[in-house]
């Protein structure tokens, strides 16, 4: 049976073109590699919420596959990185980043039942056919939404899959845990243009002269 394995990135309103020149051809790569269909998530289907919530596409575009992939148009993925299928156990999910939920979301009763206080950080999460339940859009409005997150009315979309993970109990790994893996996967962040601009510039000379 073929394996289907999906790759979502969000890139609405071609956000931040010149990173993207640099990061994308990265993404392709590991995608060629591993037998990823690339899916760009170029338009808007949560217009009522903040942009970041578009990564909840992933729901419907997602479906059908063994395994998907959630990558920032701001990260860079090595091609020698190990494929995230053999490491990331069929029954959990998996993402680069976390931190905890508490500092950032007015908690209610799945997360004081699930205890553990995980935040998801978004820019490369991973589930597979058993765990997709993490991308299920939330059931409130845009309104209560903004009461939830009282940091950044963008980190709506961490709140949605930490929330999920805490409702459905979903097991989780990291995916760069050890520190020569750190150096496979790269986010630049674009708080900083210039800084990311020249992190990405680098890392891709970096690359191409080991490849």
């Amino acid at each position: 049976m073929n394996m289907i394995k999906r790759i979502h990135i969000v890139n609405i309103n071609n956000f931040f073109p010149e990173l993207f020149e640099l990061t994308y051809p990265t993404v392709e790569a590991y995608a060629k590699k591993f037998g990823y269909e690339i899916n760009l998530i170029t338009e808007r289907k949560f217009p009522d919420w903040h942009i970041n919530y578009e990564k909840m596409q992933v729901w419907e575009d997602g479906k059908g596959a063994n395994l998907n992939i959630l990558l920032d148009a701001d990260v860079l993925i090595h091609p020698e990185f190990n494929d995230v299928m053999t490491f990331v156990p069929r029954n959990f999910i998996a993402f680069n980043d976390n931190y905890n939920a508490s500092a950032k979301f007015k908690l209610n009763n799945y997360f004081i039942r699930d205890q553990r206080d995980v935040g998801i950080a978004s820019n490369f999460v991973v589930s597979t056919d058993l765990t997709h339940d993490v991308w299920k859009p939330l059931k409130i409005t845009p309104e209560e939404g903004k009461e939830i997150t009282f940091v950044r009315e963008g980190d709506i979309d961490e709140y949605c899959l930490s929330h999920n993970m805490a409702k459905y109990g979903l097991k989780y790994c990291g995916i760069t845990w050890k520190p020569w893996m750190r150096k496979y996967v790269v986010h630049t962040g674009t708080g900083d243009r210039e800084y990311a601009l020249d992190l990405a510039r680098k890392t891709v000379d970096k690359w191409s002269k080991l490849l």
